[in-house]
């Protein structure tokens, strides 16, 4: 991986762990979650508006990639929200973001039948998976299968299965747009308010007639439209720096850097505990991160 695309994942994973404390802190719903993703949409419309005379003639098959993947990143939210309403910010968001790892790999293979990934980057990606086992653990002795038999690691899996999802669904996505002469930021600037887009034609219906809640009550505006700047952003880095990687699943795994920080933020600022599973875990995945990363 190239310098510009760490130095890009880097700071998208601290803007990650900014806006998962804030959606654990502040509220639990979907509907903050939809609210933030409007705010983010209208915040860097004018980055679409800019090359929409490209946008608008790109092939039927990036607005079906378009739509899948907003499917997916609703689903992800949706399963986001409700283990944090079940579970700490430092089982939940490590968790959640650390299988993505392992699924991402499988998917590229079943798609593309191939994979570039050395022996050494399969080795990391098992690191972080198997230190992402020991979170939920409060002593050695208590380990069960039962402890991953929670409704919290539940909606993880959904969050992780549909983060496989979408980074796959968009990688596909962005070399479409690269393919027909857009830049690395002209791509991912200008996808990412689509994808945005996309995920609320699915997210409306679902926080009104399936969950119930009320798009009326506007939860905290200040917290609603940070967290909404926040997402959008970070995945704007994200995808920018899909298009200077050969393979997803670098960028999928180096992400996971953001793990460390959203555990230390859980300690410090939410007063979660931290036990030494969890602390041992943590570092093994910090490990798995470097080998990944090198």
């Amino acid at each position: 991986m190239t310098p510009v695309a760490i130095g890009l994942i880097l700071f998208s994973a601290l803007l990650h762990a900014g806006w998962n404390l804030i959606g654990k802190r502040t509220a639990q719903s979907v509907r903050f979650y939809a609210w933030a993703m409007g705010f983010g949409m209208l915040l860097y419309s004018p980055l679409l508006m800019r090359v929409w005379s490209q946008v608008s003639v790109l092939p039927i098959e990036l607005w079906w990639l378009l739509l899948a993947s907003g499917l997916c990143q609703t689903l992800y939210m949706v399963g986001l929200a409700k283990a944090y309403s079940h579970g700490n910010l430092n089982i939940v968001y490590p968790l959640a973001r650390a299988l993505p790892v392992l699924l991402v790999p499988v998917l590229i293979l079943l798609v593309y039948g191939q994979s570039e990934l050395l022996l050494r980057d399969v080795f990391g990606m098992g690191l972080i998976i198997l230190g992402s086992l020991a979170l939920p653990l409060t002593y050695w002795r208590d380990w069960h299968w039962r402890n991953y038999r929670t409704p919290a690691i539940g909606w993880v899996l959904l969050a992780a299965g549909s983060t496989a999802g979408y980074s796959v669904l968009d990688s596909a996505a962005i070399l479409i747009m690269k393919q027909q002469g857009m830049s690395a930021f002209d791509a991912g600037s200008s996808y990412v308010v689509l994808q945005a887009i996309s995920c609320l034609l699915w997210m409306l219906p679902l926080v009104r007639w399936v969950f119930g809640e009320s798009l009326r009550k506007l939860p905290d505006f200040g917290w609603t439209l940070l967290a909404g700047c926040f997402i959008i952003g970070t995945y704007l880095l994200v995808l920018v720096s899909m298009s200077m990687v050969s393979e997803v699943s670098y960028v999928v795994a180096l992400r996971q850097v953001s793990i460390p920080l959203g555990v230390l933020i859980g300690v410090f600022w939410l007063r979660e505990s931290m036990s030494l599973p969890r602390l041992q875990g943590l570092s093994v995945m910090l490990l798995g991160l470097l080998l990944v990363s090198l």
